[in-house]
């Protein structure tokens, strides 16, 4: 498989090159985006900031089986306009500053997918060997603020600034609202508990979601599953753009831009992983290292898979 970096940074193109050799690919470096045209045809992954997002653009319509993707060392939101309008561009990288490459986890776990589509990465592949954590199933309403008090208490125990375990805690508490109100539906394929988030739920064992949180020291990792596989790619990257733009939300899936604004703010990278009518497997991960100022002024990911 064929896959170009743009990028003007030498010492980040030598390193992106050699993650896409180590993942499989036979890669190609440009430094100037007019060097890129021969390279298009035939190519199936592209790699460039979203500096350079009309370029990317050009060279989807040109070679319309093109995946790209994107990094950035600025607000998501400026990118949200390409990956609403173009399927192929599915995965946005954040990155500390224009000099620094995306995370390593990070760019070989998405690079990893690609290459091989059917083999998605088991929960403790984000996390360094000898993590801990636990994992629960959520039956009800009860069980979900149960275990949404179980996470608090889990992050508070790292000595970690308060503010982690409470921007963690909403999360799982939207996740799990999404996994367990959203996502179940009837025979017709109708919503089953959308109606009224609000009522007290008690879900049959088919139709429970798995919350699992864990940390290497590095990093924290959140991750909510649920058996229905229902979630859009709409959802999530317009849902996200409508919603960090402060507009309307689309009630048609649980207010998704609010959802995902929580999502937005409370990591630096979300990954939506979806088996159509099986799985839904949403994971957020944060950054331990970072202080709060750091964490709110880099960039950021999300990535959506779909099979």
């Amino acid at each position: 498989m064929r896959a170009i970096v743009l990028e003007r940074n030498k010492l980040v193109n030598r390193r992106l090159i050699r993650f896409l050799a180590c993942a499989g690919f036979d890669p190609i470096g440009v430094g100037d985006p007019a060097e890129l045209e021969p390279h298009i045809d035939g190519a199936q992954v592209l790699l460039a900031d979203a500096f350079d997002g009309d370029v990317i653009v050009q060279a989807i319509r040109r070679n319309p089986s093109l995946r790209a993707m994107m990094f950035t060392a600025e607000p998501l939101d400026r990118c949200l306009r390409y990956t609403v309008e173009h399927p192929q561009i599915s995965n946005v990288f954040g990155r500390a500053d224009f000099a620094s490459p995306p995370r390593d986890w990070e760019l070989m776990m998405v690079l990893r997918r690609l290459a091989r589509p059917g083999e998605a990465p088991p929960f403790g592949a984000l996390l360094n060997w000898g993590f801990t954590g636990f994992q629960q199933q959520v039956a009800d309403t009860a069980g979900r603020d149960r275990v949404v008090h179980q996470v608090a208490e889990f992050i508070g125990r790292l000595g970690v600034p308060k503010r982690i375990g409470e921007m963690f805690s909403e999360l799982a508490h939207e996740m799990l609202m999404n996994a367990m109100f959203d996502a179940p539906v009837d025979e017709r394929g109708e919503p089953k508990y959308a109606l009224d988030r609000k009522a007290a739920l008690a879900l049959p064992e088919a139709e429970r979601p798995t919350l699992r949180l864990a940390t290497d020291g590095a990093k924290l990792v959140l991750q909510v599953t649920d058996p229905f596989g229902r979630l859009e790619r709409k959802h999530v990257f317009a849902g996200l753009s409508r919603g960090l733009a402060g507009g309307a939300m689309d009630t048609s899936h649980g207010g998704a831009g609010l959802g995902m604004v929580v999502c937005h703010n409370s990591t630096v990278a979300m990954i939506f992983d979806v088996v159509r009518g099986q799985k839904t497997e949403v994971t957020g991960v944060f950054d331990l290292d970072l202080n709060l100022r750091e964490f709110r002024t880099r960039g950021k990911s999300l990535h959506y898979f779909e099979a």
